[in-house]
C-alpha cells in the first residue's frame, strides 16, 4: 500500500501551516517583496503579543491580591510571552536554518528507494503523535477564543485596560486583538514541530549511515562513508546550535503553563473554566516531549554508528581499514546532544522523565498548601 504522507508533503505542510510563526526560512533566492512580507509579519506578531503582555502585566499589578486572576493570567502569559521571544530566536537563526533546510531538501531529493523507506518508517511512527498534538493545540485556542460564550468575561482573556472598553468599535477591536493573540500562541507553540522535524531528519540520516556501514564491502566504500559521517556530524552540530535555545525557551514557558494551569484547575471554578486551563497545562506537558523524543533518537542513532562499524566485516580487511574504523568508532562514542551549558542538560527521554517527576512534586506541594487532599 502506498504511503499517503511523505517527507515532501510534510515540508509543504510545515511551511504553509506555520507561515505566521516565521520559522521556516525563506530560500536564498527570495525576492525583496517576500523578505519585506516576512519582516512585516514578524514585527506585527511582536507588537500584537507585546501589547497583550503589557495589558496583562498591568492587570496583574492592579489585582495582585486576586490569586485566581493571577493564576489565570500567569498561565496565559506563559504561552503569549513565548511568541515574541520565539520570533526573535528564529530570526537570529535565519541564516543557519536556511542552510539546514536547504541541505535537508537536497539530501532527500537524492536519496535512494531503500533510504526513503527508512524516512517513511520514522514518519509513520511519529506522525500520529504530532497530528494529535496539533489538533489539541487548535482546540485549546478555540476554547480560549470562545470563552466569553460560556463565562461572564467580556473578552477571551481577563485583561483590563485603563479606559472604557464597552463602546464600539473599541470592544470589537480588543476582541479581535485577543483572538489574534490566541491564534499566535497556538501557532508559535505548534512551531516546535519544525525543530522536531529537523531532529527526526538527523536521526534518520544517522540510521541510514549505520545501514551503510554494516553493508560496506571494500575500502572505497569505507572512505566514502567515513567522509559522510564527518559531514553528517557537522550538519548535526548546526542543527543542535539552531535548536537548543528554542528548546530552552520551550522548557521555561511550558513549566509556567503547567504550574499555573494546574493551580487554576485545582481552584474552585466551574468546569467550563477549568477545562480550558487543563488543556493549556496539557499542552505545556507535551510541548517539551515534542523535543525530547526526537532528541533522544538522535543520541541513540548517532551512537549506533560505532556499533554498525564494529558489526561490519572489519576482521577481513587490512590494517589501514581497521584504523579508519577505530577512528569512526571513537568519534561516535560522543553522541549528538541538545544542551545549553548551565541551563539545559542533555535533552532526552530521561531528562523528560525527571522533568515530569519534578513538576508533579511541585503540584503535590501546591495541593497540600491549598489544603486539598
Amino acid at each position: 500500500m502506498k504511503d499517503k504522507i511523505t517527507l515532501d508533503k510534510i515540508f509543504v505542510f510545515v511551511r504553509v501551516y506555520l507561515t505566521f510563526a516565521c520559522c521556516w526560512p525563506l530560500p536564498s533566492n527570495a525576492t525583496k517583496r517576500q523578505r519585506l512580507l516576512r519582516t512585516g509579519i514578524r514585527y506585527f506578531g511582536c507588537v500584537n503579543s507585546m501589547t497583550f503582555n503589557i495589558g496583562a502585566v498591568w492587570t496583574l499589578y492592579k489585582h495582585s491580591d486576586d490569586s485566581l486572576l493571577v493564576m489565570k493570567l500567569g498561565c496565559q502569559l506563559s504561552a503569549v510571552l513565548q511568541v515574541p521571544l520565539q520570533l526573535i530566536l528564529f530570526a537570529l537563526q535565519g541564516k543557519r536554518l536556511q542552510y539546514i533546510v536547504s541541505e535537508m531538501e537536497n539530501y532527500y531529493k537524492q536519496t535512494q528507494k531503500y533510504e526513503k523507506k527508512i524516512f517513511q518508517q520514522y514518519i509513520n511512527t511519529s506522525i500520529p503523535f504530532y497530528g494529535i498534538i496539533l489538533f489539541w493545540l487548535a482546540m485549546t485556542g478555540i476554547s480560549v477564543i470562545f470563552a466569553p460564550l460560556y463565562t461572564s468575561q467580556p473578552f477571551p482573556c481577563e485583561v483590563e485596560y485603563p479606559f472604557d472598553v464597552h463602546y464600539q468599535p473599541l470592544k470589537t477591536i480588543i476582541y479581535v486583538h485577543h483572538m489574534l493573540t490566541a491564534y499566535q500562541s497556538v501557532i508559535q507553540v505548534s512551531a516546535n514541530i519544525f525543530p522536531a522535524l529537523l531532529l527526526w531528519f538527523v536521526a534518520a540520516r544517522f540510521h541510514i549511515l549505520s545501514v551503510r556501514f554494516r553493508t560496506m564491502t571494500n575500502m572505497k566504500e569505507l572512505i566514502k562513508y567515513t567522509r559522510e559521517h564527518y559531514i553528517l556530524l557537522r550538519y548535526a552540530k548546526e542543527v543542535t546550535l539552531a535548536v537548543r535555545y528554542i528548546a530552552l525557551l520551550c522548557v521555561t514557558f511550558s513549566t509556567g503553563a503547567v504550574i499555573f494551569g494546574y493551580l487554576t484547575f485545582m481552584s474552585r471554578q466551574p468546569w467550563s473554566v477549568k477545562w480550558t486551563f487543563l488543556m493549556i497545562a496539557f499542552c505545556g506537558f507535551v510541548e517539551l516531549y515534542m523535543y525530547a523524543w526526537p532528541a533522544d533518537n538522535v543520541m541513540s542513532t548517532s551512537s549506533d554508528i560505532a556499533i554498525a562499524a564494529y558489526n561490519s566485516l572489519w576482521y577481513n580487511n587490512d590494517l589501514a581499514t581497521r584504523k579508519i574504523l577505530v577512528h569512526v568508532i571513537q568519534r561516535s562514542q560522543r553522541p549528538v546532544t541538545i544542551s545549553v551549558p548551565c541551563a539545559l542538560p542533555n535533552l532526552s527521554m530521561k531528562y523528560y522523565a525527571s522533568y515530569i517527576s519534578t513538576v508533579f512534586s511541585y503540584m503535590a506541594s501546591v495541593r497540600l498548601i491549598m489544603g486539598q487532599e
